[in-house]
């Protein structure tokens, strides 16, 4: 596989990530509202679960990342085209995700502390349920 086609395609895959983290942080608006715990928590792990595969393509990029001057040199016109391509989207999907969570961010500011209350004793008891295997 050459240096352009292995960039694309982890390029193209961290994309997919991302779209899967915007999709993810679109429906918190919704887990957020209804304080189910089990529903934010695994929110939680979703998210960190897709942040471990992007960490993964991350550091399967970082070695051509390192060198990426000399590597995007050798790209065909059209490789380059279709990374920055790539690249434009992917900053798309990224502005997008930002978007959401700030959204997010903000609705839960608004809440009334006393909610954040309830919100933050429903979710410690549902780690003290979690750490003696009850649910």
């Amino acid at each position: 596989m050459s240096d352009a086609a292995f960039v694309l395609e982890r390029l193209r895959l961290q994309q997919e990530k991302y779209r899967e983290m915007v999709a993810v942080v679109a429906s918190q608006r919704s887990v957020f509202a209804s304080l189910d715990v089990d529903a934010i928590l695994a929110l939680i792990e979703r998210k960190r679960a897709i942040l471990a595969d992007v960490d993964r393509l991350e550091a399967e990029l970082a070695p051509i990342k390192a060198s990426w001057t000399t590597v995007r040199a050798a790209f065909s016109a059209e490789e380059a085209r279709a990374v920055q391509e790539m690249l434009d989207a992917t900053q798309q999907v990224l502005q997008d995700l930002v978007r959401y969570e700030d959204e997010g961010r903000a609705m839960l500011q608004q809440r009334s502390p006393a909610k954040s209350e309830t919100l933050d004793q429903l979710m410690q008891r549902s780690r003290a349920r979690g750490a003696y295997g009850g649910r």
